[in-house]
């Protein structure tokens, strides 16, 4: 079994091992990636976004497509 689990606070590790079902006997690989405490604010993280999509060529047309309520 592979589960990610993504900015969780260390004290939090063990609760969260138990809710994924994990017994505290069983042996785990775990690797450890710290998180910058500043926060990208939602612009800058929009635009990487918008970058993002030209890069891969999405135009405001297939974004519609995309998006299009199929119902």
């Amino acid at each position: 079994m592979k589960q990610t689990l993504k900015q969780i606070k260390i004290s939090d590790i063990p609760d969260a091992l138990q809710r994924l079902g994990i017994s505290q006997d069983t042996t785990i690989n775990l690797t450890i990636e710290t998180v910058e405490e500043e926060q990208e604010d939602i612009l800058t993280l929009l635009q990487q976004i918008g970058q993002e999509a030209q890069a891969k060529r999405l135009t405001d047309e297939i974004l519609e497509e995309l998006l299009a309520d199929e119902s």
